[in-house]
């Protein structure tokens, strides 16, 4: 049975109801944690400062000298009657309050002299024990995804490693007779296997593990063993190409046969044959080898997969509202990935579609700073009017 039509989100919702991830955890260090999902709350294990510490440059005191008023402070030698404290200096318990170095007047003798009516009391500008971080302290949530700037924060705790979500496995299986690897010159009928570099960051990216299986033939019997191969491992299994209704096309028969076959086609493009399955309680999609089509499939179809095994809800592409500089027609049934270049013009956003119908082939993929996706009851958007573009680079770099 043959779903030819339905909706990007009718898809995914398809696999949901056949597919639950077990979302895992796994121990890394904590040099490595960068960009993973905390996979419990994560606590302090030190105590700073240990017992005090100074809050700013100065010199440390015994406040019971002072307690009728200042001494002649003139007389007092450094060790006996005072020691140096700077801004997060512990010092002897002798000494108890501390006096910036902007209201002391050092003298040759080695003692000091004070503002008239100066006080000071006892406890002054010390940091006591467990007022900066506490040993059981809260550092970061279940579900926080790890930034260069927390890797101190889990230093300063006493962190050397942190649990965190593992990510997921996902196998890329790129398949077709005319494919050759990457770095080899492609003789007449060949074609290089972009997809697999594509696949090995982009998903990367996203969160998840990346394992790129050498290219398969079209022959059913090497599709299925690596497909048995990629199963044996991968939490997330992607066939690439194969996807439609040619001579060599055995892929979505082979998820048919080996599995469920959720569907077969969905009403977005490019890349519309792009088929679901479970398979050994396994989500394996069939993504189409053309290499737009592939990338558009991993944004819409893979990134929200992959945050779901993470436990966590997709990322999604910074929006901005951007007049376009060409017209765009789309027809209604089917949603269409239009890239585009985005330009900031006297602080507004300018849109130039690189590929204005679905028929003319002019992919300019890496020229793309943005897309807009037509709406699935198509329209005609006419040069200068204003749409929403999902950004997909920095916008620095526009």
């Amino acid at each position: 049975m043959e779903f030819d039509n339905i909706t990007r989100k009718e898809a995914l919702e398809r696999l949901y109801a056949h597919w639950v991830p077990a979302v895992k955890s796994t121990v890394v260090s904590i040099d490595e944690a960068v960009g993973f999902i905390c996979s419990q709350d994560i606590l302090s294990a030190n105590t700073q400062p240990v017992v005090r510490a100074s809050l700013m440059d100065g010199v440390a005191v015994p406040s019971a000298l002072f307690r009728d008023g200042n001494p002649d402070t003139a007389s007092f030698r450094e060790y006996r009657d005072y020691v140096r404290a700077d801004t997060g200096d512990d010092f002897d318990d002798a000494y108890d309050s501390v006096i910036k170095i902007e209201d002391i007047t050092f003298l040759d003798g080695g003692g000091f002299v004070l503002p008239d009516d100066f006080k000071v009391i006892a406890g002054m500008n010390i940091e006591p024990s467990g007022s900066s971080l506490a040993a059981g302290d809260f550092l970061f949530a279940k579900g926080w995804k790890i930034r260069p700037i927390d890797i101190a924060t889990l230093v300063r705790g006493g962190l050397t490693s942190v649990a965190v979500v593992a990510p997921p496995h996902v196998c890329f299986i790129p398949t077709g007779s005319e494919l050759i690897p990457a770095g080899t010159t492609p003789a007449r009928g060949q074609q290089i296997d972009c997809n697999s570099s594509l696949a090995r960051h982009m998903l990367t990216k996203m969160g998840a593990t990346v394992t790129c299986l050498p290219i398969v033939k079209d022959h059913m019997e090497e599709l299925s063993s690596a497909l048995d191969t990629a199963l044996a491992f991968a939490d997330i299994v992607i066939i690439n190409g194969g996807s439609s209704k040619g001579k060599e096309d055995f892929n979505t028969r082979l998820l048919r046969e080996r599995g469920e076959l959720l569907n077969h086609g969905v009403a977005a493009a490019p890349g519309r044959p792009l088929a679901l399955a479970v398979v050994a309680g396994k989500p394996v999609i069939n993504v189409p080898g053309p290499m737009v089509a592939c990338c558009y499939a991993f944004d819409w179809c893979l990134r929200p997969l992959i945050a779901r095994a993470l436990g966590i809800n997709p990322s999604q592409h910074p929006v901005v509202l951007a007049q376009l500089t060409k017209p765009i027609t789309a027809r209604a049934g089917m949603e269409f990935w239009t890239r585009v270049e985005v330009r900031k013009v006297a602080g507004k956003y300018e849109a130039e579609p690189l590929a204005l119908n679905r028929g003319n082939g002019l992919y300019r993929i890496g020229a793309s700073s943005g897309q807009f996706i037509t709406p699935l009851e198509g329209g005609f958007f006419p040069a200068g009017s204003m749409v929403e573009i999902e950004l997909l680079c920095d916008p620095a770099f526009l």
